[in-house]
């Protein structure tokens, strides 16, 4: 899913497309007036698979155009890269390298939060000084695990673990009770997918203001029983321990643990909602595949964030008829196109049906992220980018990659704690000089 590519793959990729790489946007005008819209994805296995294709037929008949559809693996490295012109198709998931207050730079407007608040869930999500410039595919729930649920059943786990003792205990009695299974599948060689687990901490929070409260009130991240911290221990105490994971993490493979967490040999992965309708996919047991709460609570209860999927914007270099086509596939796409209800994803047009694997969140209370002050959006991402502590986990060399070297070559408990205060001193550092946080604070 992370693999790089460099521009000269993905200039030849137009090229074979019959794309012009030295247009505005990149869309084209085909035969008859029927104009040809350029969709950039991250959804592989939807474009491949010709799912896609089919999904779009209706848009493609009422406004008589063509969808074409561009998929990248590394989808995040390469629109980077195709974005660095203006050639980045006319349609787009909005990468999150983007800076809020640059969107206006790359992307046409599409309302108001005022108005679209009304429609869409996380409106603000792609949205700077009240205006949004992107409406979300779908949504995910994050503060959760997916799992085998024939498996857990068969271990004789019959209640879903609530702290993190009772989750390690459960995969210890998944290894000892059904021997030939996995219990927790790391992904690790991966890279990306560790990044997984600070998906939890927001949820573990229970509280919706979190991340800002670190940031405004000037709190170590990495506080003991602080969320990140919880998080990332129960990271470091599945990793030490051989039996609760694969053989051998560095030669891990993603494509193939969907199959097998779907055909019962891998027990439990730490991955957002995003994850469980591929997984129900790969195989013939999609009704095996469950989602769980994060195994934590707060006074007995649990908690867990919806957020948006990648969301779709419009390219404000492609020109004017394509614009204006783009602007209708992205309110299409939310309301109409029946995405998030054939993936079971969360759907982003408000008032919606839920999918059903949602069942084991029955008494979890959901909330979304508190957005930032305005005079601050734009700065935990610009602080957790500039110290290199990089909080999503998904760049090799930062400190879950040092949790997981520190647990799998069996090192204490305390050389994670060095490791938390060095990313403390590092974030802190570079939240102290950032600009915008020292105006904002009085």
């Amino acid at each position: 899913m992370k693999t790089g590519k460099i521009l000269v793959a993905g200039l030849a990729l137009l090229l074979v497309l019959g794309v012009n790489v030295f247009a505005g946007g990149g869309g084209q005008q085909s035969g008859g007036g029927q104009l040809t819209l350029r969709v950039l994805t991250h959804r592989t296995d939807r474009h491949q698979d010709g799912f896609l294709a089919k999904l779009v037929e209706p848009f493609e008949k009422a406004n008589n155009c063509k969808v074409v559809f561009e998929s990248y693996t590394d989808y995040s490295g390469n629109v980077a890269t195709m974005m660095n012109t203006k050639n980045y198709g006319d349609v787009l998931g909005i990468i999150a390298s983007i800076k809020q207050e640059d969107l206006g730079n790359f992307f046409e407007p599409l309302g108001s939060y005022a108005d679209l608040n009304k429609k869409y869930n996380w409106a603000d999500n792609k949205m700077y000084n009240n205006t949004v410039y992107g409406i979300a595919m779908n949504g995910n729930v994050s503060g959760g695990i997916t799992y085998n649920k024939k498996v857990w059943a068969q271990a004789g786990i019959t209640t879903l673990p609530k702290t993190p003792e009772a989750f390690l205990a459960a995969l210890q009695q998944i290894k000892d009770r059904v021997p030939n299974v996995i219990p927790l599948y790391t992904n690790y060689n991966a890279n990306w997918t560790i990044g997984q687990w600070n998906g939890l901490a927001l949820s573990v929070s229970g509280n919706p203001n979190y991340n800002n409260e670190l940031m405004i009130n000037k709190k170590n991240i990495f506080e003991p029983d602080s969320a990140y911290y919880k998080v990332n221990k129960l990271l470091y105490d599945v990793y030490r321990q051989p039996a609760l994971h694969e053989l051998d993490p560095m030669t891990t493979d993603w494509e193939g643990s969907k199959p097998a967490i779907n055909n019962g040999q891998i027990a439990t992965m730490v991955m957002g909602s995003w994850a469980v309708s591929q997984f129900q996919a790969e195989g013939p047991n999609p009704q095996d595949i469950g989602y769980m709460p994060a195994p934590f609570n707060t006074n007995g209860k649990q908690y867990a964030t919806s957020g948006a999927d990648y969301n779709l914007g419009v390219n404000k270099n492609s020109d004017a008829a394509h614009k204006e086509l783009g602007k209708k596939f992205v309110v299409w796409f939310a309301e109409e196109s029946g995405w998030a209800q054939a993936e079971k994803l969360v759907p982003t047009l408000k008032g919606a049906a839920m999918p059903d694997w949602l069942e084991a969140f029955n008494g979890v209370e959901l909330f979304t992220e508190t957005t930032a002050p305005d005079a601050l959006i734009g700065v935990w991402d610009a602080i957790n980018k500039e110290s290199a502590v990089n909080l999503g986990g998904d760049e090799s060399g930062n400190y879950q990659f040092q949790i997981a070297d520190a647990a799998f070559t069996g090192k204490p408990f305390s050389a994670v704690e060095a490791i938390f205060a060095a990313q403390n001193a590092r974030w802190n550092a570079t939240r102290d000089a950032n600009d915008k946080l020292k105006a904002y604070r009085p």
